[in-house]
């Protein structure tokens, strides 16, 4: 590969972390629905099919660490909390941890060996639901159906659910007899290893 080639891919490369920086950005902002675009952007930077180069096999960038913030769960407990507001519309939500705990790991299992969710005793990899989200749900094409996994993820039936039973001085924000559940850990996720992969490009000099 020339030095013209580096220069072109490790620009794009560039081009798909400010992507990255300005979805999460506006995700920040109340628009969570960037996460599928920090999906597809995602997908670019790390996944490799024999159709399909990532840039970071583009670039030799194999051997470089990523940052993670798991925190020994094994399971989406390591990357969200939940929030709670009972004066919403949405009066529960789950919103990525962010912060600045991390262990170090290889790309490859962070890309595709680490669990962060477990559905019917199946793990899920960050692989599994970045390309769920470009590929399936809107982020690059969008199918007639999800994966079953998937559907369980953004359902949120497994998280915290709240039943109101509260008294307004006028309109109620939410209904009330029934129990709503977040439904936005798919994106939440998403954000969270938006956040790791920004991360890691700092602290481990991708671009220097």
């Amino acid at each position: 590969m020339t030095s013209t080639d580096t220069a072109r891919l490790t620009k794009k490369l560039e081009e798909q972390l400010q992507f990255i920086r300005r979805s999460s950005e506006a995700y920040d902002q109340g628009s969570e629905e960037e996460a599928l675009r920090i999906a597809t952007s995602l997908r670019v930077v790390f996944h490799q099919t024999v159709a399909s180069t990532s840039l970071i096999t583009h670039l030799g960038f194999g051997a470089k660490k990523m940052l993670s913030s798991s925190r020994g769960h094994g399971d989406w407990k390591d990357y969200l909390a939940h929030e709670i507001n009972l004066n919403s519309p949405v009066p529960i939500r789950m919103r990525p941890i962010l912060g600045d705990k991390f262990h170090e790991l290889s790309i490859a299992d962070w890309w595709q060996n680490e669990t962060v969710f477990v559905h019917n005793g199946t793990n899920h990899n960050r692989r599994k639901i970045i390309l769920s989200a470009a590929n399936k749900d809107g982020g690059a094409h969008v199918d007639a159906d999800l994966e079953t996994y998937y559907e369980f993820l953004c359902a949120g039936k497994y998280l915290i659910g709240i039943t109101g039973n509260l008294q307004y001085n006028g309109p109620e924000p939410f209904p009330q007899g029934v129990t709503i559940y977040p439904t936005n850990a798919h994106f939440a996720l998403i954000r969270q290893f938006a956040h790791e992969v920004l991360a890691s490009v700092a602290h481990f000099h991708w671009l220097a």
